[in-house]
Order: structure tokens, then sequence, then C-alpha cells
């Protein structure tokens, strides 16, 4: 039986049994499901992994309109604001692996709008750019990050 706790999914029986899909909680009832029907087939968590990376592939998630409005306006404004290499670098080496990865290239390239999401694992709404081997990919919540620190550092050198 799928129970709700909070905004996860978890599976229960009557009576309580052993096993890795009663150990966990699901972000998605879909999952919950999918790790239901795996665990009666005698299956193991990674075959369960396996069936929800299959079943995410083929049935795309409705398309996130709201971070691609957010990426976008974002878009706009770094590219009015037209970072520098030093503020791109000096950024990189502020956040964490998730929104910089250290590159071999130190070679500029400018923002660029990329839409990962539904057509791989993990993927996203973001803004590619980079420089000084830092290639920063700026989503929803990274990218007024990214603007702010750039105004401010203007701002500073102003005065």
């Amino acid at each position: 039986m799928l129970v709700k706790v909070g905004r996860k999914w978890r599976l229960e029986a009557e009576p309580p049994e052993q096993g890795w899909v009663f150990n966990r909680l699901f972000p998605t009832k879909w999952k919950a499901e999918i790790a239901k029907n795996v665990f009666l087939e005698g299956g193991k968590p990674k075959d369960y992994w396996k069936k929800s990376e299959e079943y995410s592939l083929n049935h795309p998630q409705k398309e996130p309109s709201k971070a691609i409005k957010i990426v976008t306006e974002a878009f706009d404004e770094i590219n009015k604001l037209n970072p520098t290499a030093e503020e791109i670098e000096e950024f990189g080496t502020m956040v964490g692996h998730g929104t910089a990865t250290i590159t071999p290239s130190t070679a500029y390239f400018p923002p660029k709008l990329h839409n990962t999401w539904g057509k791989k694992s993990g993927g996203r709404v973001h803004i590619d750019i980079g420089s000084g081997g830092y290639h920063l990919m700026l989503d929803k919540y990274a990218a007024s990050g990214f603007i702010e620190f750039i105004k401010e550092k203007r701002e500073l050198v102003i005065n």
C-alpha cells in the first residue's frame, strides 16, 4: 500500500514486511509504484533504478515553464551585463560542483541557453558560460546569484 509522507511516498504492508522497498521514501508516486512492482518481482534496488530511468526517459515530465521563464530572463540580463572572464573565473571558485565544473579548456565561451529537461536523467534548464577552466551551469537558482555577484563586484569597483 502506498502512503504519502509529507511530499514523499512510502510503501507499507500489513503485517509489516522486511525488504529494501520498505526502508526508503520515494520522491514521486510513480517511482514508488515502480519500486513496488520490482520488489514483487523479486528485484533489487539496482533493478528499480534501471526501470525508473527507462520510465523517465520514455515519459518526459511536463515542460518546466516556470524554470524556462526564470532562466530566459536571467540569460537576457547576463547578456546585457556581458560578464568578463575574470568575473566568471572568480564566481567559479566560489560555487560548488553542481554549478561549476573545472575543465581543461581555459578559453572564454559566451552564455548559451541550454535545456536538457526530459532529454537526459537529471536534465535541467540552465545557462552555460565559461572561462579560465571553469564551466558554469547556471540554473534558475544559480543564475540570480551570478547576476548579483557581477552587480555587487562592479559597484565595489565604481565606488
